[in-house]
């Protein structure tokens, strides 16, 4: 059975776009925004508990984000083939996590850039990119 998909992603939320089953799946990130602290963050002094905590915080994301990514990279474990899009940096960040994974590098059919999208517009946008694929 051919099983190629359309990934949208942001930080949010993934979904995971079948092109056969024009079904819909979301993977929630449940990741909290990275907080911006006021103040420098000066190494030392008074503003050194400050850094420490904001670092503390950019760290904890970097590892929810990272956790995320790999429970995306789960569900596509068994994809013949996909392409990314998604309107932001996630996509990059997601396919940059892929490097990790040589076989599904291989699978990786193109990254491209996408606005915000309803449900149906993701299918019909899958559908489309997939149509036009020699061998899909």
């Amino acid at each position: 059975m051919d099983r190629h998909i359309g990934l949208w992603i942001d930080h949010k939320q993934a979904y995971v776009i079948w092109y056969k089953e024009g079904r819909v799946d979301v993977i929630p990130s449940n990741i909290a925004p990275p907080a911006h602290f006021s103040g420098g963050t000066q190494l030392g002094g008074k503003q050194n508990q400050k850094g420490d905590m904001e670092l503390r915080h950019n760290d904890r994301y970097k590892t929810q984000l990272n956790k995320f990514y790999r429970q995306v990279i789960a569900a596509l474990r068994d994809v013949d083939s996909f392409f990314i899009m998604g309107p932001g940096e996630a996509k990059i960040e997601f396919e940059k996590a892929l490097g990790k994974y040589k076989a599904m590098q291989k699978r990786l059919v193109r990254v491209e850039t996408a606005d915000k999208m309803t449900k149906k517009q993701m299918i019909a946008h899958v559908r489309k990119f997939y149509r036009s694929q020699p061998n899909a």
